[in-house]
């Protein structure tokens, strides 16, 4: 009680209850609590922000379309391009969405055999989901990582004719989408480096497309359905917003 009387009573030349010196002090003191809380704040809004990654690479098939079918014998590979839109909630954990769009040829015969010698083929594998993605050394001169999707892919093959255009569009759920690969910072907004990535899942659907358009859409029954992925090696670039 002595003590708070003794504080009190310590009246400056203005009258209040604390000297010119002290409340200066204070205030000094609580614009260095504001400025510290404003900079953890905004170190914050830093670190969670909008990643962009470019991807270009050649995907190589695997597995089987159906039954007895295998993708080989009917793809000869693809290029994928692809775009990843992450936000990023740490230097180490992101998540987003992902698009890929991936020219692909036909394997070698395939046309001819299921066409005719006259038929060009042509075709594409597109896929769409939500990833999540780790990067191990955020901060360092090399930063590796890894990504785990899921999400939905359309493959479609189309054989130009003498008649028109005949083909089909298969889809699935595309169970898994992993990738590692390792970031080379080149600037703080930009990183460059390779990746390693390998998709994978089942049709479980077809749409004619062309002269096979009066088909429709059909499920794909079980005993027909098998596991297929793609196996596909790049370059990605990113881009920190």
């Amino acid at each position: 009680m002595y003590a708070l009387f003794k504080h009190e009573d310590a009246a400056g030349p203005d009258g209040s209850g604390t000297p010119p010196g002290r409340e200066s002090s204070h205030m000094r003191k609580i614009g260095l609590v504001v400025a510290a809380v404003a900079g953890i704040a905004f170190a914050g809004a830093a670190r969670a922000q909008v990643t962009l990654d470019l991807k270009v690479g050649y995907a190589i098939p695997t597995g089987n379309g159906g039954a007895a079918a295998p993708m080989s014998d009917t793809w000869g590979g693809a290029i994928p391009l692809g775009i990843d839109a992450l936000y990023r909630f740490t230097s180490n954990l992101s998540a987003g969405v992902f698009f890929q769009w991936n020219p692909a040829f036909a394997a070698s015969g395939f046309c001819a055999r299921e066409f005719g010698a006259t038929a060009t083929c042509s075709g594409s594998d597109m896929r769409v989901g939500i990833l999540v993605a780790y990067a191990f050394l955020p901060q360092g001169s090399f930063n590796p990582w890894v990504s785990l999707g899921t999400g939905w892919e359309w493959t479609n093959m189309s054989a130009k004719l003498p008649g028109g255009t005949a083909g089909a569009t298969f889809s699935g759920w595309e169970y898994l989408n992993l990738q590692a690969g390792v970031d080379f910072p080149l600037a703080r907004i930009f990183a460059i480096g390779p990746y390693i990535g390998y998709s994978g899942g089942t049709f479980t659907s077809m749409t004619g497309t062309g002269n096979n358009s009066g088909m429709g859409t059909v499920t794909i029954e079980s005993a027909n359905r098998a596991f297929h992925g793609w196996l596909q090696f790049g370059v990605k670039g990113t881009l920190n917003l």
